[in-house]
Parts: structure tokens; sequence; C-alpha cells
């Protein structure tokens, strides 16, 4: 881009991320909230789905070495390299 500024950037994904969610929990209808939709999910995969949540959480804090951390490991694999 011209400049040096690049159009994506990790504080610009975050961002929007955030204005999103937030924008979602503002107009999302009775009883949709995503952590009511969570919940729904956890009674459906009692395991599954705070694994995930700790799997995701522990990869954005940067938990686990780059050789054990499945999202990690899944991106590389995507992207073949």
């Amino acid at each position: 881009m011209a400049g040096g500024k690049e159009l994506l950037t990790a504080k610009r994904a975050w961002t929007c991320m955030a204005i999103g969610i937030m924008a979602y929990e503002l107009a999302c209808p009775e009883g949709e909230l995503l952590s009511e939709g969570a919940d729904r999910a956890i009674e459906r995969h009692p395991m599954l789905v705070p694994l995930t949540a700790l799997v995701i959480a522990g990869h954005v804090a940067n938990l686990f070495p780059d050789r054990y951390d499945p999202i990690h490991l899944g991106f590389t694999f995507l992207k073949g390299q």
C-alpha cells in the first residue's frame, strides 16, 4: 500500500472484532447473546466448547510453543509451510 501503511493489521482486526461483537450484542434478538448461545452449545457439547475456548485463549495469549499450538499448526498446514 502507498506510504508503507498496511491495510491489514492485527490492531485493525482486533478493533473490527470488538466493534462487531458489541454491535451484535446490542442488536441481537432476546436470548441470542453470544454467551447465551455458548450456554446452549455447552449443554450439547460439555467438553468440546470449554476446551475450544481454552485453546483459542491459549493461542491468543501465546501460552503454547508453536510446535504444540493447534491453531498455529492448523494454519501452517493450510498455508502449506
